[in-house]
């Protein structure tokens, strides 16, 4: 104490910093405050004070209800983890979808979904926007593997959608067959691939009918593969595979249903065969069975009547057909007369852009 009686300017000094530096963060914290400030009444004024202006009167409310008082929207509301919650009359005295079409278009929002409350008295919407499939999915992603070792025998994933649901096809709970059809580019070879490989992995016999012969270069060598590239190839090979129907179609019948449910395999391995764009393929078997048909012969082409005989053998036989088409009819195929398939047409579907 004596010091600083006997020596005050360093003291001074110190007080004189402290006050100018107090002063300065002041000044700085108002600073920061008034540019908030300014932020949030541009934020009124742009999407909040117009989104009032167009639900005011469809929500019953009048004109000069303050915004904020119902309008809790986020500066950041077009994130992903965004959420946008309106609060609604009670009375509940008004059109739903208008109300929804407005949000929409006053904060320029897409593929956003809404979950109304209208019990009680805290009545409201929450906006949110849906979550998207991720656009590509790859061996290398996390958990995609530890998926894939779950996935049942009989369903192989096909993909992931939105909140990684997993996107499958049951080929013995649900249908035995699988149609594909897509436009040139729509992902309907990577589809059948995806399918196919999962079931060699899991013990399937694969027969890959290609015409285009370059559909599926990644099955060349693979064991458990057939590749079938010419027509007289394609050809003979569904002939056998239709015997081979027929083969356990009898054995089927000799067995229990009870055996047949608790031992599927007693009737053989599980086999796969992909077509692929069936329609072209099917137009060449028949100018194919034109051209080497002797006298006596069926006017059918017996490939093609063996394509319609397997697709409605059923699952028992564990025969497992994947069609791709760009657009597929039942008399491309060949199946011209028999009942509607049971089986699924998958389709590539585009989101909304």
């Amino acid at each position: 104490m004596c010091d600083v009686w006997e020596n005050p300017d360093p003291a001074i000094a110190a007080a004189e910093t402290s006050g100018i530096a107090a002063a300065s963060a002041l000044a700085v914290g108002g600073l920061a405050y008034g540019l908030l400030t300014r932020k949030r009444r541009a934020f009124m004024r742009e999407w909040v004070t117009p989104l009032h202006e167009a639900l005011a009167v469809p929500l019953g409310m009048s004109e000069l209800t303050d915004p904020r008082r119902y309008l809790h929207v986020p500066r950041k509301f077009s994130d992903d983890d965004a959420e946008i919650r309106i609060d609604t009359p009670g009375h509940l005295r008004f059109n739903e979808d208008l109300v929804a079409d407005l949000i929409v278009k006053k904060l320029a929002l897409e593929n956003v979904s809404f979950t109304w409350r209208r019990a009680g008295k805290d009545t409201h919407v929450i906006v949110r926007k849906r979550k998207a499939p991720p656009k590509k999915l790859t061996l290398s992603d996390p958990g995609v593997r530890e998926i894939l070792a779950k996935m049942p025998e009989s369903a192989p994933l096909i993909g992931l959608g939105a909140g990684k649901r997993k996107i499958s096809v049951d080929l013995d709970a649900d249908s035995p067959h699988v149609l594909i059809s897509a436009g040139t580019g729509g992902g309907k070879s990577t589809i059948l691939r995806c399918i196919t490989c999962q079931f060699i992995h899991n013990g399937a016999h694969a027969y890959v009918l290609d015409f285009k012969r370059i559909s599926h270069t990644w099955a060349r060598g693979v064991p458990g593969v057939t590749y079938c590239r010419g027509i007289a190839e394609i050809h003979d090979a569904l002939v056998r595979l239709a015997q081979e129907g027929r083969r356990r179609l009898a054995l089927a019948e000799q067995l229990a249903d009870d055996v047949l449910e608790r031992e599927p395999w007693r009737v053989g391995p599980r086999i796969v065969f992909l077509l692929e764009e069936v329609n072209a393929t099917m137009a060449q078997l028949k100018r194919y069975w034109a051209k080497i048909r002797e006298s006596g012969d069926p006017k059918t082409s017996p490939a093609v009547e063996a394509l319609a005989e397997i697709l409605f053998m059923g699952r028992q036989v564990r025969l497992r057909v994947l069609l791709v088409a760009q657009s597929a009819t039942a008399r491309a195929i060949g199946a011209h007369g028999h009942r509607a398939d049971e089986s699924p047409q998958l389709t590539r579907a585009r989101p909304p852009s």
